[in-house]
């Protein structure tokens, strides 16, 4: 490189793009094996909650047949409207659970599982683009730098070295922006990268609101 900062800026620069790789990798090796953990996981919940709501519905049942019976009754009549109305208390908190599953179903794990499938082949293909693009670019600042060396040492041996001013000058330039025009680059595959994340976790806390916002009816019962 003809510029005096040249190795600590590649370094840098270098570093980056490594960290800017790993924020993929750690996205397919890290995150979507969690999430897909995670799921099975709601799965689980899912599949138990669901065995709950199964007993509650014989449960509730057997509490309305107690307050009919009670109502049958020439001395507990009264108890049995106090059965019914606790019958009928429960009932409208098992509906609110339900509807709590079916927001659990639809707004989270649904949503997860098409996110988890596609995602795999989206984030390859992402990372192999940018590192097609970081080669190309790389090749080309490389080619730029051998034509240059090549130029001067044909300059060094050369009776008049100064008719090779002008077009060594052009070299220089065209190094410089070509490396600028890579730092420019692997700086904004970073923050790209950094943005597939985020989105990720944003989309994971969104969903989970949504349950939220269904849970926290129900509970408040």
């Amino acid at each position: 490189m003809v510029v005096t900062d040249a190795p600590t800026r590649m370094s840098r620069t270098d570093e980056v793009h490594r960290i800017t790789e790993n924020v993929y990798k750690n996205i397919m090796e890290q995150f979507n094996p969690c999430l897909r953990n995670f799921i099975a996981m709601a799965k689980s919940y899912e599949k138990a909650l669901t065995s709950v709501t199964f007993a509650a519905k014989g449960y509730f049942d057997a509490l309305v047949r107690m307050g009919e019976m009670a109502s049958e009754s020439q001395g507990s009549k009264d108890l049995g409207d106090v059965l019914f109305q606790m019958a009928e208390v429960h009932r409208q908190i098992q509906i609110q659970l339900e509807e709590m599953l079916k927001s659990f179903h639809n707004e989270l794990l649904t949503e997860l599982e098409k996110k988890v499938e596609l995602d795999a082949r989206y984030l390859n293909a992402a990372l192999k683009k940018y590192q097609m693009e970081h080669k190309s670019k790389g090749e080309s600042l490389e080619k730029c730098q051998a034509e240059l060396k090549k130029l001067r040492r044909k300059s060094q041996g050369s009776k008049h070295p100064s008719k090779y001013g002008d077009k060594e000058m052009q070299y220089v330039e065209a190094i410089s922006n070509k490396q600028s025009e890579l730092d420019n680059y692997i700086a904004q595959g970073y923050k790209n990268a950094l943005s597939e994340e985020r989105r990720r976790y944003c989309f994971l806390v969104d969903r989970q609101c949504a349950v939220a916002k269904n849970s926290s009816s129900y509970h408040s019962k």
